[in-house]
């Protein structure tokens, strides 16, 4: 699977960019100095990709984990 193919049609090329950052484990600063953005632009970013993905993580759960999650596995595999 690839994100870049229709696996994930609704982002963005700049989403697709930050959830494969998110994915190999960059924190938000480092992201947002990569996009030449703030951490601000970053977290609304990620919490933009989780709705488009119907992803409401529960209290116990981790959204990055998660969206990494989905980035690897398919939506389809990912249980929230």
């Amino acid at each position: 699977m690839s994100i870049y193919s229709t696996d994930f049609p609704l982002l963005t090329l700049l989403q697709r960019e930050t959830l494969s950052m998110l994915a190999q484990g960059m924190s938000n600063a480092e992201i947002a100095r990569l996009h030449f953005v703030t951490e601000k632009s970053v977290e609304q970013m990620v919490g933009r990709i989780a709705r488009t993905f119907d992803i409401c993580p529960h209290v116990s759960s981790n959204m990055r984990v998660l969206l990494t999650l989905a980035f690897l596995t398919g939506l389809e595999e990912v249980v929230v």
